[in-house]
């Protein structure tokens, strides 16, 4: 267990900063207890280290961040027990640099089944797949938020026959459960 953070979108000190304090806050941590968030990282950084996280009870805040992948491949709840602009439990936005090529390309979020409450919110990331062919409504408990998933990734690879159309990528592994 290991505890969030609660600084939306300001940061402190550098990228290599920003990343070195990630680093330290969530190496070998299952559980966050608090917010995710994850904010002006590099392309270059290693964040293999965020595959532990199982559970975060509050928000997930991914923005302003070039790193192609997020390997949060094992998370499966959001409890959303803290909200992002009062009413967001996962919200990711503007994760290109108009730039370069480097951009969040796929969440990667294949075992997430649970957002407990709180709404969806991807937006205005340039190169960002497969966000559009998940049934937010399967994972969100609150019947009365609608999933804001716009201005994303346009030349994207269809979801895997095998999907039904629901994927968190192109591969059969892929499919959303």
């Amino acid at each position: 267990v290991c505890a969030g953070t609660l600084n939306g979108l300001s940061v402190t000190g550098d990228a290599q900063h920003q990343y070195q304090t990630l680093h330290k806050m969530y190496n070998n941590c299952e559980i966050v207890m608090g917010n995710l968030e994850i904010v002006l990282i590099d392309h270059m950084q290693d964040l293999s280290f965020l595959q532990t996280i199982r559970e975060v009870t509050g928000y997930i805040l991914i923005a302003m961040n070039v790193f192609a992948s997020l390997p949060l491949q094992n998370l499966r709840v959001i409890r959303g027990t803290q909200f992002y602009e009062e009413k967001f439990a996962l919200f990711v936005l503007l994760n290109y640099n108009p730039n370069t090529t480097h951009a969040l390309r796929h969440l990667g979020l294949n075992q997430l089944t649970e957002i407990l409450a709180g709404g969806v919110y991807i937006e205005k990331n340039a190169q960002l797949c497969h966000v559009d062919t998940v049934e937010w409504r399967d994972i969100m408990r609150d019947p009365r938020q609608e999933p804001i998933v716009r201005d994303n990734g346009k030349a994207c690879a269809p979801c895997h026959e095998s999907c039904g159309g629901h994927c968190w990528g192109p591969g059969p592994e892929d499919c959303q459960k």
